[in-house]
């Protein structure tokens, strides 16, 4: 497994990640969505999880595959979104960990992330089953404290940066 947080010299920078995320941004209130799908294709991988809370955030994310198989088994310590103290300084944290080759064929994965002494609106850990019709295409983002979905920790399936804001 490959996986590309701030602490393993992925490719992918805060820097590079921030510049995404205001261009992201900028698109989406111009109304193209593709420059902003185009940015995510470069920096996402199949499973990525996104730190929205003002504080930094480790703790493990385990994928079991549809066979009953450990796909994905990895820790993360992940920079707050709004970390611009981190950039001042001139570090390179990420507020987003990315995991490749984890899909390993169309189905159901169980998801189980859980938060090392640290609670989002009093939850430490969620469980989701996701289903993945497309491992080709689809990626999973687990939102940890984002105001785009209804839970603490988020689970949501899409093929594009896009579909993640729904």
């Amino acid at each position: 497994m490959t996986a590309q947080t701030s602490h393993d010299g992925g490719s992918t920078s805060r820097r590079m990640f921030l510049a995404a995320g205001g261009t992201a941004a900028l698109a989406a209130t111009a109304g193209c969505t593709a420059v902003m799908d185009f940015i995510g294709d470069q920096l996402l991988e199949q499973v990525n999880v996104f730190n929205e809370t003002d504080r930094r955030v480790s703790g493990s994310i385990v994928v079991i595959d549809p066979d009953g198989d450990t796909a994905l088994d990895e820790t993360f310590d992940i920079a707050a979104s709004d970390s611009e103290d981190n950039e001042s300084n001139g570090d390179d944290e990420q507020s987003v960990a990315v995991y490749d080759d984890v899909w390993d064929g169309a189905g159901d994965y169980e998801v189980t992330v859980e938060l090392d002494d640290a609670e989002i609106d009093g939850e430490s850990g969620a469980n989701e089953t996701v289903t993945i019709d497309d491992p080709e295409e689809e990626m999973l983002a687990v939102a940890l404290g984002s105001e785009e979905v209804d839970e603490p920790i988020g689970f949501r399936v899409g093929k594009s940066l896009s579909d993640f804001g729904q």
